[in-house]
Formats: structure tokens, C-alpha cells, sequence
């Protein structure tokens, strides 16, 4: 089985390795992931090589599909198109994330290292939730939504879907983001928010 990762910018190698640690595979283990990039030409590793992109692959029997952008819009639109192609969803969730047993993480997902899953909560497809995130119990994350870097998410909250809530950020308990929200790096939610929203500051307005 090869991992076909959908961004081959530097946190799509950072993907990479984590799939090497899940996989216990060397840096240099070749033929087990390749990238797609309609920009970058050349990686940072020569065992993981780009290999087009969506529009010009032709999939391989046993390949998978994980999606490496930090931009929400980027990762529905690579979304839209593996799926209209109907091509396997991959999940990574790295070996030091703290996952509830209760919860739900869907396909496509990726789960970094020191990221929390709190209990019955649930992850909807192709969630990015970076190191040191957290999301708290009951709570619920929208499709192809990201998290940045020691971001919170506190316990019953929702998070509509393509929503992106910045580095060091925090929505406090129960709150409801609508689709496309985006939260500026450090600010505090303690309201509801609706749709197509920018919301910066403590508290965030």
C-alpha cells in the first residue's frame, strides 16, 4: 500500500514522517509515500517523490489518500476531487495524540502528535488538528475544518464545517461556530458565531 499525501509543502513532509512513525518505516523506505503538488517540483526527500498532481494522476491499485494543506478551502476542494474519483481516504492520527475511546474520527482525518480527542466527540472528514490541539468532550468538528498549533476547542462546542481557528486560540464551552469561520491566532470565543465569519481578539469580536 502507498500513501498518496495531496500537498508536498513542508507540513505535507511532516506528514510523512508520521506516517514513517505509525508505519515504523525508515525516512528512507521507498515506494510507500508519494505526493501531489500543482506547485512544487522536487521534495525534501528523494525516497518520497512528486508524482503529478490530482488533475494528471492515474491511481494505482493499492493506493491511499491523505490531504496535507493548512487551508480549509484547499482541503475541501482536494476533498471534492477524491472523492469524485471515488479514491480511499487515509486517517493518520500519530502514536503521542491522546484519542477518547468514545469518540469518532472519520476518514481523512489527521490527528498530530500531542493532540487531544476528548470523550465522545467526533472529528468529521478530513479534519486538521495540529500538535497541542484539543478539542473537549461532546464536542463536534466540521468537515475539512483545521486547528492550529495549541488551539482549544472546550468541551459541548461545534464547529461548522471548512473553519479554521488559529494558533493558541480557545472557543470557550458550549459554543456553536458556523461554516467558514476563522478565529485569529490567540483569541477567545465566548459567543456564538455565525457563518463567513473573521473573529480576532480576547474577546473575540
Amino acid at each position: 500500500m502507498r500513501t498518496i499525501i495531496v500537498g508536498a509543502g513542508s507540513f505535507g513532509h511532516e506528514v510523512a514522517e508520521y506516517i514513517c512513525d505509525i508505519e515504523k518505516y525508515d525516512l528512507d523506505h521507498k515506494n510507500v509515500i508519494a505526493f501531489l503538488d500543482d506547485y512544487f517540483t522536487k521534495t525534501e526527500n528523494p525516497s518520497w517523490p512528486i508524482i503529478g498532481n490530482l488533475k494528471t494522476y492515474k491511481k494505482s491499485r493499492n493506493d491511499i489518500f491523505i490531504v496535507a494543506y493548512g487551508d480549509p478551502k484547499a482541503r475541501q476542494a482536494a476533498l471534492d476531487i477524491i472523492e469524485g474519483n471515488v479514491w480511499q481516504l487515509a486517517t493518520i492520527i500519530h502514536p503521542h495524540a491522546y484519542i477518547s475511546r468514545e469518540s469518532l474520527i472519520s476518514n481523512g482525518c489527521i490527528v498530530c502528535p500531542f493532540a487531544t480527542v476528548g470523550f465522545k466527540s467526533e472529528l468529521q472528514k478530513n479534519v486538521l488538528m495540529n500538535s497541542y490541539s484539543a478539542i473537549g468532550h461532546h464536542s463536534h468538528i466540521g468537515e475539512s475544518s483545521v486547528l492550529c498549533p495549541k488551539s482549544l476547542v472546550a468541551g459541548k462546542s461545534t464547529i461548522g464545517s471548512q473553519s479554521f481557528i488559529g494558533s493558541g486560540a480557545v472557543v470557550t464551552p458550549g459554543k456553536k461556530l458556523g461554516k467558514r469561520v476563522s478565529v485569529g491566532a490567540n483569541s477567545v470565543v465566548y459567543r456564538n458565531i455565525k457563518d463567513d465569519r473573521l473573529v480576532i481578539g480576547n474577546p473575540a469580536k
